[in-house]
C-alpha cells in the first residue's frame, strides 16, 4: 500500500499524519480522497463511522468537515 503524508486541520489545530491507502482507491480522485478521509477518521476519530453511515450526497471528506470539523489540507505521497 502506498504511504501518504496528510496535513489536516481539526478544530483549528493543524496536524500531520502518515497513512497507507489501498491501491484500488488510486484509480479515481474521489475514491482516493474518500479512502484518505476514511483512514484519517479511523486513526483520529474512532466514532466517525456514525457520520459516514448517514446517507446523503456528501463525500466522506465533506462529512468529516461537517460532523467533526476536520479538513484535509494537503496530501503528499511519501
Amino acid at each position: 500500500m502506498p504511504t501518504y503524508r496528510v496535513e489536516y486541520t481539526h478544530l483549528g489545530d493543524r496536524q500531520q499524519i502518515t497513512l497507507e491507502v489501498d491501491n484500488e482507491a488510486l484509480d479515481n480522485e474521489q475514491k482516493f480522497r474518500d479512502a484518505v478521509a476514511q483512514r484519517l477518521a479511523d486513526r483520529i476519530l474512532p466514532h466517525a463511522e456514525l457520520a459516514f453511515r448517514h446517507e446523503d450526497d456528501r463525500t466522506l471528506e465533506q462529512k468529516l468537515d461537517k460532523a467533526y470539523d476536520v479538513q484535509v489540507n494537503k496530501i503528499e505521497r511519501e
